[in-house]
Formats: C-alpha cells, structure tokens, sequence
C-alpha cells in the first residue's frame, strides 16, 4: 500500500526517513537525485480558488500510486530506464505544498476538509529533447459532502545535453508546477471547497 505524506494536520500520514545517493556511471544516468529546477513555486490562484484556500483550511497529502516508483525516465534510444533512491512522493508533497501554501492554503490549522492527490504519472522520456509527464489525481473530501475529484496533468519539453540529470529534474520541475498550476486556476475546485457542507439532519 502506497504511503501518504503531507502536512501534520493529516492524522493518517507516516513519516519516513530513507537513504539517498546521488552518482553517475558511464553515460547514462544512475541513482538520480531529484531537485527542484527553473520551476516557479509562487502562482496566484485563480479568483475562486483564492477565496476558498484563505476561506476553508485543509489538510493535505500525497501518495504515490505508480507500479514502480523508482522509475522516473527513459531514454528511448537505449531503452535504459533512469531510476531514483529518493522518495518520490515525499519530493512531490513537498513541493506540491509549497504552491499550495504560497497560493494562500492554510494547512496548519484545523481542517475543515482533506485534499488528497495520487501521484499517477512522474517521468522522463529522452529522445532528442526530455518530454517531462506528471499526472496527479486530486480528491477533496469534506465531511457530510459528496466527494470531488479530477486528474491534472502537466508537461514540460526541454533541450540540452544528453543524459543529464539538470535537464531531467527542469522536465519534471515544470511538469509537476504546471500540474499544480492547473489546480489552482480551476474554478470548479474553487467552488467544491467553497460550498457548504450540509447542514446536520439534511
């Protein structure tokens, strides 16, 4: 079962401390090291979204639900896949959060609702540029309230020397901000925290 990592105000999420390595052997890339890179952390939410995040204190946590999770890439020539020691959706929660908390989320307070996002796609492919995907699927619950969710995907195309580690972590920096991105300019989201939930005994 995939582990949740967020914020405190998440009663079910488990802290864990790993054992990272960051090094390199021949050409292609080993034990890949992630690092935020040309990436903007600090978006302005739509107006909706704006009002709901300062309105509504959350709880937030990600989990990453990939059949592999240390697999972040490819090279599509070699075939050769790029793996990672580091912990996948400790990175991304960390920061997913950011954004969340630079857009106005207040995540240290009591919540009155849990935002929950699967990880679903995180990876590099390398052919002649590096194409970056991230997919992450976002549920709000609010207790009493119907459920609400949807897929968010981002992607990022960069340019460089081949096999490079800086290049990799710009793909998957800006793939995961425009992901993000994406849920803070979405209405829909703005309007689900916002609503009420119902009143006891409806």
């Amino acid at each position: 079962m995939a582990l949740w990592y967020g914020f405190p105000t998440m009663r079910l999420l488990v802290a864990a401390v790993i054992f990272v390595t960051a090094a390199c052997g021949g050409d292609q890339i080993h034990n890949f090291h992630l690092a935020w890179r040309s990436a903007d952390t600090s978006v302005k939410p739509s107006p909706t979204v704006g009002q709901a995040l300062s309105a509504v204190p959350v709880a937030f946590g990600l989990r990453d639900t990939r059949p592999d999770p240390s697999a972040v890439g490819t090279d599509e020539d070699s075939g050769h896949v790029v793996r990672t020691m580091d912990n996948v959706a400790k990175y991304c929660s960390d920061r997913f959060g950011d954004m969340l908390r630079n857009a106005g989320a207040r995540l240290n307070e009591q919540p009155q609702a849990v935002l929950e996002a699967d990880l679903i796609e995180f990876k590099v492919d390398e052919g002649g540029t590096f194409k970056g995907v991230v997919r992450v699927r976002v549920t709000m619950r609010r207790a009493g309230g119907p459920d609400w969710s949807r897929v968010y995907e981002g992607t990022s195309t960069r340019w460089g020397r081949s096999h490079s580690a800086e290049n990799f972590n710009e793909a998957l920096s800006n793939a995961l901000s425009e992901a993000t991105t994406k849920l803070l300019h979405d209405e829909d989201f703005g309007r689900a925290l916002l609503a009420p939930p119902p009143s006891a005994g409806t």
